[in-house]
């Protein structure tokens, strides 16, 4: 009986939860506390950091890893660790730490979320992978693969999946309260970094000179080369498809996660469609797309439409009685910023198909039904813990994450099909019995992109 089926088995018998500090994914965790790595120290990274920081009973800081480190953007790290190793590549680190490190956080550039994890699986080490999981189709592939072969504990870093939200979801699907939905409108329509440009873009930026503190070859990763340019870094990279997964790797993870797991099981699209696009481009991401995802019915669920809708101008109409609301939730009459514009909080609306409209906002907001804000719905399960104290207590042999990567991979996967889309102006049909895209050499390449000479062992399990 492996672990997993044994705390299973434990928790089926009523048993008591396993004491703190018996079991991690390596055995027993020295001194009750999970070694943690932090690799991406700045920015997304360091929120990571002050997040794990709440639950210092669970863990401890051994080794900080950032190829700019010493930068500004690092220096609250150094600060908050200053006696902790320090690295910027990590292959050196899982080298010189090796049997040291129990779990480490990725909180990189999406292209290379991929080799960073595979290495610490393949030695044993638990990951948290910040959203999306990997930059494409094929990286998240084995990155499922590698996680069922290593048995170590994954979670991918949407952090709405362990609020009141998922609960909810989760408990009213169960109960059949949430049924036969067949449509669902996805929507971010904030500005992005890549909407200064105005899809206008003819070339890649021109080389600069490379910082003194930056390791800009491991920042590159197993990517084609590129020259230095500041236009990549500092949280850039996003906006460029060679590093980034765009809005819908961003927003995605946090929208369509519940969606995604208890209504499509999991599934992938048979076919996406372009249906609006602006400022399209070969290089960063457009101005505005308008994405269609069919998924025919199949013994996982009946037929299904999901539509995205992202750029700042581009609105999805809106069922009578939606509630627009800011940001902490609170409903208000109009969707005026005060200054004549529209603004379009992140969120999603559901359509069954007796006629009921739910709606939710954001990453943590829960669901109401459009048109009845204030009914009274059946209560749900309370927040257990938070995705960061969830990940350190299943690396302690307590829990099982919420997001792991079975059920992190094939979302991410949906956003990959997206990004090709975006990177191609069209759509396209898609095998999902293969993972390919017949009939289309150019986007069914983007799926597999060939890793940079020196990165190839990587894409191996």
């Amino acid at each position: 009986m492996n672990r997993r089926s044994f705390l299973k088995s434990m928790l089926a018998a009523g048993a008591a939860p396993l004491l703190p500090g018996c079991f991690s994914h390596k055995g027993y965790v020295a001194n009750g506390k999970v070694r943690l790595a932090f690799v991406g120290v700045g920015q997304q990274g360091w929120y990571d950091i002050q997040q794990f920081g709440r639950f210092p009973q669970f863990f401890e800081c051994v080794a900080l890893c950032d190829t700019d480190m010493g930068a500004p953007h690092t220096l609250n790290a150094l600060r908050k660790y200053p006696d902790v190793p320090r690295f910027q590549d990590f292959r050196r680190m899982f080298d010189r730490l090796d049997g040291k490190i129990d779990a480490c956080l990725i909180a990189v550039p999406d292209h290379t979320h991929f080799p960073i994890a595979m290495d610490a699986m393949r030695r044993g080490i638990a990951v948290y992978v910040e959203k999306p999981l990997a930059h494409t189709y094929e990286e998240c592939e084995l990155l499922m693969r590698a996680a069922d072969k290593y048995g170590v504990v994954t979670q991918m870093g949407n952090q709405g999946h362990s609020t009141v939200k998922y609960h909810q979801f989760k408990a009213y699907v169960e109960t059949g309260l949430v049924h036969d939905v067949d449509k669902v409108v996805a929507h971010m329509n904030f500005s992005r970094r890549w909407h200064k440009w105005g899809g206008k873009l003819t070339a890649f930026p021109k080389a600069e000179k490379i910082p003194a503190t930056l390791d800009w070859d491991t920042w590159l990763g197993a990517a084609a080369f590129h020259d230095y340019s500041k236009d990549y870094v500092g949280g850039e990279w996003r906006a460029w498809y060679d590093f980034g997964n765009g809005c819908m790797g961003d927003w995605g993870a946090h929208l369509i996660d519940c969606v995604h797991e208890f209504l499509l099981k999991g599934d992938l699209p048979d076919t996406v469609e372009v249906l609006g696009q602006t400022g399209f481009n070969r290089f960063v991401y457009p101005m505005s797309s308008t994405l269609r995802f069919r998924f025919a019915a199949n013994r996982l669920h009946d037929d299904f439409v999901l539509d995205w809708y992202e750029g700042a101008d581009n609105l999805p109409p809106l069922p009578a009685g939606f509630v627009y609301a800011t940001p902490d939730g609170i409903p208000k009459n109009s969707a005026n910023d005060g200054q004549g514009k529209v603004r379009l909080y992140p969120g999603k609306e559901m359509y069954q198909r007796d006629g009921t409209i739910w709606q939710s906002l954001s990453h943590k907001h829960p669901l109401h039904v459009v048109g009845d804000y204030h009914r009274k719905l059946p209560d749900y399960p309370a927040e257990f813990c938070t995705h960061y104290e969830g990940f350190l207590r299943a690396v302690r042999g307590e829990m099982e994450t919420l997001s792991p990567f079975r059920v992190a991979a094939p979302l991410s996967q949906l956003f990959t099909l997206a990004c090709v889309a975006q990177r191609t102006g069209r759509g396209f049909a898609f095998d999902k019995a293969t993972g390919t895209i017949p009939g289309d050499a150019e986007a069914n390449a983007l799926l597999r992109q060939p890793p940079r000479k020196g990165w190839e062992a990587f894409y191996k399990v």
